[in-house]
């Protein structure tokens, strides 16, 4: 089965035949759990750098501040993985092409995303960050391997 994550969700599996895939990662961060043990992987597409009180009721899988907890949590507690055993990656979280681009959501994005995850004790492989290439990603749950497709950022 395939699962796909949109903008601001995730998805998690332990079905080894099973794929996670997100598209047209920019400013947005890819956040990737796999425990090869369990042979289990988690999915966040991060959209915003923080939550606020105006939107709780979003998915926290959207916010770099509290995303990697939140799909951390989910998979601890569906298929009852510990913290040491979870590879995690990064991806996406573009630069921006003008020096004038004040909000800078990649940039911060992937700043927020890593500080959360270094509160976690969770360490992380910057896989494909930064840049300016759009990402796909294609997880495999069973290998865990993650195929990327890349595509140049068109701003006009």
């Amino acid at each position: 089965m395939e699962h796909v994550v949109g903008i601001g969700g995730y998805a998690i599996s332990d079905n080894t035949e099973d794929a996670i895939k997100t598209f047209a990662l920019s400013t947005c961060v890819g956040l990737v759990y796999f425990n090869m043990r369990k042979r289990c992987l988690g999915m966040a597409h991060i959209q915003l750098p923080t939550a606020s009180s105006s939107n709780k009721g979003d998915l926290p899988s959207r916010f770099a501040d509290i995303a990697p907890r939140f799909l951390l949590e989910e998979m601890m507690g569906k298929f009852g993985v510990h913290k040491g055993e979870i590879l995690v990656s990064l991806f996406g979280g573009i630069s921006p092409r003008s020096q004038h681009d004040c909000f800078r959501i990649g940039e911060r994005n992937l700043e927020i995303v890593k500080n959360a995850l270094q509160r976690l004790d969770l360490i992380y492989s910057d896989v494909d960050t930064g840049g300016q290439e759009s990402r796909t990603l294609i997880a495999s749950v069973g290998t865990g391997v993650i195929d990327v497709i890349k595509r140049p950022m068109i701003i006009h």
